[in-house]
């Protein structure tokens, strides 16, 4: 009697593990793979060793590590790459961020449509593959249309990042009830100061380095305006409402100190528009100084329509960081202003 009681409950256990087990919500193969690392910056190449040191190889190195000459010296590379073995990549840099498969063989399509995976060895990465029909097709495309792929690395790395952030923080507490705005940001972020059609929010970090301690602040400036014609789009216009409310708002110590664009040589601004969420919007990136001061570092702006089209939002993110690279807090501000255009 008691066997059999036994022998009953014994195969009651193994179904409920069975059924467990087959249940997609019981069994999650992501929570058995590493975290993908963060070093949004680094791309690693998986092609033959034949093409790295040839053309293809010196062609993909000149495209994707361009110096950005928007932000102060020493200037940054826009991506630091590498390449692997495709079927010989080691495991400790399997979890590496975001790598490119670049396979050429001859065959007929005309078009390179890149396939995107995600989360292959790692959670949180991105695998792109490209297939072309030749080594000068994969140059011609690296070499024309590299805009392309790094348009789908640098989405999925503020898509990323934003992940890290939070609906709770000081800006949507000023935001989402006057404007109908919405970001995703760090919740330490602080409000500064505010006026009409006018808000900045700040963080302010310590880190240390060989050289000791050493301050870093990054920085939302958010303003609207009256929408009257599409040449308030352009880039002086731009330019000018950012330095006058520098002017007014953004001052220093001194009382003769105000926060300025920065164009000579050394410090160029460069301009672009671009489409996110079906918003037209213009790109700004440049550097700005403290007038009568030391400060500077650079800037990035964004401006597009509110969903009336009453209004020009302008986003403004400036970073001081004269002791550090900038890429990465560059990044992280821009990924907070990207996840407010809808």
């Amino acid at each position: 009697m008691y066997l059999r009681i036994i022998k009953i409950l014994f195969m009651a256990l193994v179904g409920l593990l069975f059924i467990t087990c087959s249940n997609n919500d019981g069994y999650q193969p992501h929570l058995m793979k590493p975290i993908a690392k963060k070093n949004y910056h680094e791309i690693l190449f998986a092609l033959d060793k034949k093409y790295w040191k040839g053309d293809l190889g010196k062609t993909i190195k000149s495209s994707f590590e361009k110096l950005v000459k928007t932000t102060p010296l020493p200037y940054e590379k826009e991506f630091y790459t590498d390449f692997v073995v495709p079927n010989k990549i080691l495991k400790n840099i399997k979890n590496n961020n975001c790598f490119v498969f670049i396979q050429i063989e001859n065959y007929n399509s005309k078009n390179v449509v890149p396939v995107i995976k995600k989360d292959l060895w790692a959670n949180g990465q991105l695998i792109v593959e490209l297939k072309f029909k030749s080594e000068q097709a994969a140059i011609n495309y690296f070499k024309y249309k590299n805009n392309e792929l790094k348009s789908i690395l640098k989405t999925f790395n503020l898509n990323k990042i934003q992940k890290s952030f939070s609906d709770k923080n000081n800006i949507n507490k000023e935001l989402e009830k006057s404007l109908g705005l919405k970001f995703k940001a760090p919740s330490g972020i602080k409000l500064n100061k505010k006026a009409k059609n006018f808000w900045w929010w700040s963080t302010l970090e310590i880190q240390k380095d060989q050289n000791g301690s050493h301050e870093i602040q990054r920085g939302i400036v958010l303003c609207q305006e009256d929408y009257k014609n599409k040449n308030q789009f352009e880039k002086s216009k731009i330019l000018s409402v950012k330095d006058s409310l520098g002017k007014a708002y953004l001052t220093g110590k001194r009382d003769s100190s105000f926060m300025k664009t920065v164009e000579n040589e050394i410090s160029k601004t460069m301009d672009t528009s671009f489409y996110i969420n079906n918003k037209y919007v213009k790109q700004i990136k440049g550097c700005w100084r403290m007038e009568n001061d030391k400060m500077g570092g650079p800037f990035l702006s964004y401006s597009w329509l509110n969903s009336k089209k009453t209004k020009i939002i302008t986003a403004q993110a400036y970073l001081y960081a004269p002791n550090f690279e900038k890429s990465k807090y560059l990044r992280e501000l821009e990924a907070i202003i990207v996840s407010g255009i809808k």
